[in-house]
């Protein structure tokens, strides 16, 4: 990581706004394709908000069909990274398991039904799923689904692994550098940082929950994106439950899964809020513990410990990704919502086309992924 001295002027081919997944894996490919890249951290360290927060798990039916896209080409990253990227595989094996009430068997039904499902799921009956999670409520499982292909993401190795590739290929990391202002002059911007300026043709917006106050400094209309606070605590059970899977009601109100020996649980709240350095709040503490409590056979009286992470969406839960139409060299990488770290390689890949002045790669055309269907021009406010 390197502070510069205050006023000293650095210049890139790109300015790369958060050091979190999604600013480091496009950093990571745009210097390994020859530029050179400045990642403009604000905080001290790389990836101290959402990335640093996350417990994440490749599960290939999360989100809609574009996630599921991105999803599917950014796996073979996830199973064979290149060469030198990390010494330990970034994946382990999990599992995911939803859970339905009796009153959600025809949505189990629809779920296992859709097209894209077909051969990923399994459907369990009530016996199964409580033998693969044994703390379970009996009385709450109806019946469940299970994606044997689901894999942890060791979070810390995958970010790591790309700011070690961004720096090897000769890019810089700048940390306490937050944006204080931007001017574009003679077709470049200048970003004025507490710890000096940095300057570049193409800036881009990888600063998640942050990402509209960037826009604002750049003159750049807003998306409309919506950071929303995720609470997760993590309990000792008091039993082995390394091979349990995640373990998450079909309505997404609850989950739970391990974690380093712990248990992490989770009221899967989605509570808007404003870009901060977020905190648990004790009313969703209280409301996480009650929920887990009442679908499982554990009772919580000490939390190992708790945290709190902003995930930033938009209205359509797609990532924004592309030029703004109404300043230069302004590229939005924002809006990954919950997916962000499961989708960073394809993500990454489409930055570096599209950043790079080229067209949508071949790869994601063919899973129908295209520049209207994942660029800024669909979300734009006045």
């Amino acid at each position: 990581m390197v502070r510069p001295m205050t006023g000293e002027f650095q210049s890139a081919d790109f300015i790369v706004v958060g050091a979190g997944i999604a600013g480091a894996s496009a950093a990571y490919e745009l210097a390994r394709a020859g530029a050179y890249v400045i990642i403009a951290e604000m905080e001290e360290q790389p990836g101290y908000h959402t990335t640093g927060r996350s417990a994440a798990t490749f599960v290939n039916s999360y989100g809609n069909d574009v996630i599921r896209g991105l999803n599917a080409l950014s796996l073979p990253f996830f199973e064979a990274p290149p060469d030198g990227f990390g010494e330990h595989p970034l994946l382990s094996e999990r599992g995911t398991m939803y859970i339905a009430g009796t009153d959600e068997l025809e949505a189990l039904d629809q779920f296992l039904a859709e097209p894209p499902n077909a051969g990923l799921l399994t459907r369990l009956t009530p016996d199964q799923a409580l033998a693969m999670s044994p703390a379970l409520n009996p009385e709450i499982v109806a019946g469940a689904a299970f994606e044997e292909a689901a894999r942890d993401i060791d979070v810390n190795a995958l970010l790591m692994g790309y700011l070690r590739g961004f720096q090897a290929a000769g890019g810089k990391l700048v940390v306490g550098a937050e944006i204080k202002s931007l001017l574009r002059r003679a077709g470049k911007w200048e970003a004025e940082t507490p710890v000096g300026i940095l300057s570049a043709p193409i800036i881009i917006n990888a600063a998640g929950a942050w990402g509209d106050d960037l826009a604002y400094l750049a003159g750049a209309r807003p998306v409309g994106l919506v950071p929303k606070r995720r609470t997760a605590l993590t309990i000792d059970p008091g039993e082995p439950i390394a091979d349990w899977p995640l373990t998450i009601s079909l309505d997404e109100t609850w989950y739970f899964r391990p974690e380093a020996g712990d248990l992490l649980i989770s009221p899967a709240d989605e509570t808007p809020s404003p870009p901060c350095d977020s905190q648990p709040d004790e009313l969703d503490i209280a409301r996480c513990i009650d929920r887990i409590q009442s679908v499982t056979r554990l009772r919580i009286n000490r939390l190992v410990s708790k945290r709190a992470g902003l995930r930033t969406f938009v209205h359509d839960k797609t990532p924004v990704v592309g030029f703004a139409d109404d300043v230069d060299g302004f590229f939005w990488l924002a809006g990954q919502g919950g997916y962000g770290i499961q989708t960073s390689p394809a993500l990454a890949r489409m930055t570096v086309a599209l950043a790079g002045g080229g067209e949508m790669p071949d790869e994601l055309i063919e899973r129908g992924i295209t520049t209207a269907a994942v660029g800024p021009m669909r979300l734009l406010t006045a």
